[in-house]
Formats: C-alpha cells, structure tokens, sequence
C-alpha cells in the first residue's frame, strides 16, 4: 500500500455522518479506474467495474469516532458528545479538531495541571471541555464553532519500519485496500462478475450507510474490509489478544453481529493457505462489522470479513503493520478471482 496515500486518508477528517471530505478524496483516486461511480443519499460512494450477472460487493467503511458540539458557555468553552465509540480517557490533553462552518478549528481538551488536579481524572464526556482559545460564546460562534458541529483528533501519521502510526486506521487502512483492488479491478473481474466497491458511512453509529448500498446492490457475495481489534499488549494475556499485529489477515469466524457461514469460512481459509496467505482466525464476541448488515440481506448474502489487525484502535494514535495490510489485499484479491469455486463450496445440497 502507498503510504503516502494512506496518510491523506487518516489525516483527511470524517466523523460519522460528515465524511463528506474523505468520500470526495477517494473519488478522485478511483474514478478513472471503474466504469461506474455514484454517491448516493447517505454518502456512501459506490463504484461498479464489469457488467456480469454474478455480483460481489466489497465495502471498507470511511467514518471516524469523533464528538458533536452540544454547548458552548459564557466563556467560550466548549462541551461535546461522543460519535461512536469513544471513551472519555481517549479524549484527556489530547489535540482535537472541528469542522467549523467558517473553517476548521483546533482546540485542546483541558486538563487541570498537577498542582490543582482532581483525585480522579474526567470519566465522563460530561465532564470535559474543550479550548479553543475563544473568550466567549460570541467570539465562538463567530468562528464557525456551535452545537451541531462535528469533530474529531488531530491527526498525524508517522511511518516506520513497516510499522505505521496515525488516526483513523480503523477503517481508512480499509478504504484503502479497496482503493488499491479498484486500480486492479480490470485484472480482476471476469465475464461474469460485476464488482461493487463500497466506501460506506456511518459504520462507527450503528452500520447506517451500508443499509443504503446493500438494498441497491442486492449482491450474491460480499467481503467486508476492516481494521479490527489487536489487543497484543502486554496487560493482557494471549487467550484475549483477539488479533496479533504481524500475523496476517484475519478472518472472521464470530462477533455479536455475525456467524460466519462455515462453508464459506473454510474454503476462504483453505484459499488463503494454499496460496500462501498468511492470516489469523478472529473470534470476538464483542465487536461488530457492517457484515452484521449485509449478511442478512433479502435471503442472505455470504459474506467474509477480512480486517486489519490494529492496537489502539478509536484512538489518536492506531498501530498498524503494513504486511498484515499486504496479507488483506491478497486474500481479498483471491476471494474475488475465486468466487466461483467459493460459490460452489457453500451451496447446500438436497
């Protein structure tokens, strides 16, 4: 994956519900690789190459968890509420940014300096603000910054050895691999396959966007690609690490949204190892994908989930290993140019 490339993605802003800014910039790295592309009501862009009556979808969420502004005080400090699923201590003197109506505004979350800090820190998004500098409400809504206004971390994104380092990873690593698959989606497709690719919203909020591209799409397959869960710290022991960063692709078999079809997940198991793919089996009874939706779709969709392991996720400060990324694209590459043998090993007999 170019690295420079993802870190426009991460660094580019998009909470959920205001992705417009990072759906206008994989437009333009995508459009002149598909034969089709649109956007529809919820934002979501989808883009079509091959015109065969087989269709895959393959989706990567675009939003970020981030905060909305719910009240700005006489004095011009500013308090929010979350979007997604974010914890209050992920927000303590941290950078942030807003999606001013006049432009953006950064600002800090304030914190009381250790000669007059609290026994316990902040627990609760109640309980924190935001400074901007401004000294009062007027002077902040001058700026741009009101309740309504959405925003997210500062961003930044550092790169080394095969290791990157940013916001957002989860899921803009996804957005773009799918990227990367519609620059080769000519090699890819066959005759008898359409590929939909779906850069979706809203996933962070309670899997919205895809709604909309699911029921226009009415796909035969799907592939879900994320940036999961890697909990390989060394608070807690292996049997709950969920993922491993440096261990390749992995696929999903549980969450609380899905069970994987079990056909389905052996031949992309049996795909990925003998081709040389090197991957991980994910089990995780707590989170959830897109896939939670699309699966269930009219008479049911099979559907695969190939993520990205990453520490830290909805943070400002994600850790990705950029093989594991390589491991997601080949697979994801596979699943597509074998979707007839896949097809056939998950047919139930009679």
């Amino acid at each position: 994956m170019d690295t420079l490339r993802l870190s426009r993605l991460t660094l580019e802003l998009g909470p959920s519900g205001f992705e417009d800014r990072v759906v206008r910039l994989i437009l333009g790295m995508v459009r002149d690789h598909v034969d089709k592309v649109n956007i529809d009501n919820m934002g979501n862009l989808i883009a079509r190459v091959g015109n065969g009556p087989f269709k895959i979808m393959v989706s990567a969420h675009v939003d970020e968890v981030g905060f909305m502004v719910s009240h700005v005080d006489q004095r011009g400090f500013i308090r929010v509420v979350p979007i997604g699923g974010i914890d209050t201590w992920t927000m303590i003197e941290q950078e942030v940014v807003f999606m001013g109506r006049n432009g953006d505004v950064y600002g800090t979350v304030g914190v009381d300096p250790p000669h007059l800090r609290r026994e316990k820190p902040p627990s609760r998004f109640e309980e924190i603000y935001i400074d901007a500098g401004f000294s009062s409400a007027e002077d902040a809504f001058k700026n741009g910054i009101a309740p309504g206004v959405a925003g997210t971390f500062a961003g930044s994104f550092r790169e080394r050895g095969g290791v990157v380092i940013g916001k957002a990873l989860d899921n803009r690593v996804g957005c773009g691999v799918l990227i990367d698959i519609a620059e080769d989606a000519g090699r890819l497709v066959t005759g008898d396959v359409s590929l939909y690719m779906v850069w979706n919203t809203q996933e962070e909020v309670g899997l919205r966007g895809i709604n909309a591209a699911v029921n226009a799409i009415n796909p035969d397959m799907a592939i879900v690609v994320e940036t999961t869960v890697a909990a390989d710290v060394p608070a807690n022991p292996e049997n709950e690490w969920v993922t491993r960063v440096g261990g390749g692709a992995a696929i999903r078999a549980l969450d609380r949204s899905m069970v994987t079809n079990p056909r389905l997940l052996s031949a992309v198991l049996g795909l990925a190892s003998s081709s040389g793919v090197k991957y991980q089996v994910q089990v995780n009874p707590y989170g959830g994908t897109d896939a939670g939706v699309v699966h269930v779709h009219g008479v049911g969709v099979p559907t695969v989930v190939i993520s990205t392991p990453a520490r830290y996720i909805h943070t400002p400060h994600s850790v990705v290993n950029l093989d594991d990324v390589k491991q997601v694209e080949s697979l994801v590459s596979l699943v597509i140019r074998e979707h007839g043998e896949l097809s056939k090993a998950i047919k139930i007999t009679l």
